[in-house]
């Protein structure tokens, strides 16, 4: 068999496709453009503060599991899982704010405060998550083709998963208000489209979040690509780090990377770069009419003193959601009353801060630079100044005067760190017509032994997802059975 394999990126499905390939014999060499591994996933370290500045918790676990125990080694010999507790608060205008605890029955009783009679919706939206996440799960280590679809034993599972419904509709189902469905939604942010837009079988986040729970790596999110990384190498795979691949092409049944000043020869290559990105700049491959997702704008702030009143994820939703998401995704303008997430680690981790001092990650969806309107640089301090005043709302001070270090980045930062197409930090959008069947396939139709792991192609985006795209790679190229 073809023994010499490289992996283009060594974000999570790079290192995770490296370490399953490594364990089944093959000769594996990762090369990235960044001086570490991680790519998105990724940590920035100041003055004692130490930064997740992509993902922010883990959903699905079994998934993590799953990569561990395909390469023979326990999860729990390389990350320490803790579920947190509450989950998170959502802060809705006004006085209102649900909090949701790992204990299902104290999310019910918060719910009952707000509403009467909601908790029912609640068992009916979880019962209904839990069967589309059972429909679903098993999908995800499958790679299919537009022409699948054809086959008839897929047309009961377009119903069974609802995937002419979209995730707003759903909810819509289950919860009266739209107070609450956007409570039970939002994760659709986490993926960088509307609720309205995705369809109903991304409720299977809902099921994740409320049923499986919310996990945080002890360390900092960047403990997961660490873990790949030390796994992978564990199994003989080569790293070159600060190595931008700049082409690939065919070359006499061999694929060739193209490097600064060489080029180096391989059997087969997966590519974990961004998709949209090394089909136009790797491959030189006209891109069709992808939708891309939003991009965020992010604030790190470390903080001179511990805070009351926050959870380890919180979420401040705006006065108009719907014209909220309108601007981001329809108008692509800057919110003029943005919803935004506050993730705040050092909750369930004091080691990610100095003693005594609190992180405050500030994540604000805005709309990708493909068609964008407005220069977020324009529109900065008075989006950084309503975020603060709401902030500083809660603290019962200000929020400035408790900053000891602050970084930001920003939509075009996606680009040149990256590559990310447009900055569309989440890759491809999740909608309907770019999911499943219809998302990129995880191998080139037309130049052999070429494969695609990451959050653009299938199954999606997403840690755990990602994650399970790797098995896919690995047993498109292995011929393993699941």
């Amino acid at each position: 068999m073809n023994k010499k394999i490289a992996i283009v990126g060594a974000g999570v499905g790079g290192l995770a496709t490296a370490a399953r390939l490594a364990k089944q014999g093959y000769s594996v060499e990762v090369f990235e453009k960044l001086g570490e591994c991680g790519g998105r996933n990724h940590l920035l370290e100041d003055r004692g503060f130490k930064f997740d500045m992509g993902p922010s918790f883990v959903l699905m676990p079994d998934f993590f599991e799953e990569v561990f125990s395909y390469c023979g080694q326990d999860i729990k010999e390389y990350l320490n899982l803790r579920a947190i507790d509450p989950s998170y608060t959502i802060f809705y205008p006004g006085a209102d704010a649900l909090t949701v605890y790992k204990d299902s029955a104290r999310t019910k009783d918060e719910l009952e405060k707000i509403e009467a009679g909601s908790s029912k919706g609640f068992d009916g939206f979880i019962k209904e998550t839990t069967r589309i996440y059972d429909a679903v799960r098993p999908l995800l280590y499958d790679c299919f083709t537009p022409r699948a679809i054809l086959n008839p034993a897929y047309w009961g599972l377009l119903g069974k998963i609802r995937a002419l419904e979209s995730y707003w509709g759903l909810a819509k189902k289950f919860f009266k208000t739209e107070k609450f469905c956007y409570a039970f939604t939002f994760e659709a942010m986490f993926m960088g489209v509307s609720p309205f837009n995705a369809p109903a079988f991304y409720s299977i986040i809902s099921y994740a979040d409320h049923v499986q729970k919310i996990f945080h790596p002890m360390g900092s999110m960047y403990q997961i690509p660490m873990a790949l990384e030390k796994m992978a190498k564990k199994f003989g795979v080569r790293f070159h780090y600060n190595a931008q691949v700049k082409k690939i092409r065919p070359k006499s049944g061999a694929l060739i990377l193209e490097l600064d000043g060489r080029e180096a020869a391989f059997d087969k290559v997966v590519v974990n770069a961004d998709y949209a990105y090394a089909q136009s700049e790797l491959l030189g491959k006209h891109l069709p009419a992808y939708k891309y997702s939003c991009s965020v704008y992010l604030i790190y702030l470390g903080l001179k003193q511990k805070v009351n009143g926050f959870a380890h994820h919180n979420l401040f939703f705006s006065k108009n959601l719907k014209r909220n998401l309108s601007q981001i995704f329809d108008e692509k303008a800057m919110p003029d009353d943005p919803s935004f997430y506050v993730h705040v680690p050092t909750v369930t981790d004091a080691s990610l801060a100095p003693p005594g001092k609190e992180i405050f990650y500030i994540l604000v969806p805005v709309a990708n630079l493909q068609s964008n309107k407005e220069d977020i640089s324009g529109y900065e301090e008075k989006l950084r100044g309503i975020i603060f005043d709401k902030i500083s709302e809660k603290l019962g001070s200000r929020l400035e005067d408790l900053i000891e270090v602050e970084h930001r980045f920003y939509p075009k930062d996606f680009i040149d760190c990256y590559n990310i197409k447009y900055g569309a930090t989440f890759g491809l959008a999740h909608n309907l017509m770019q999911s499943a069947f219809f998302r990129p396939a995880n191998f080139d139709r037309t130049i052999k032994n070429l494969y695609f792991v990451g959050a653009s192609t299938q199954p999606g985006g997403g840690l755990p997802v990602v994650i399970a795209g790797s098995r896919i790679v690995a047993d498109l190229i292995t011929g393993r059975p699941k």
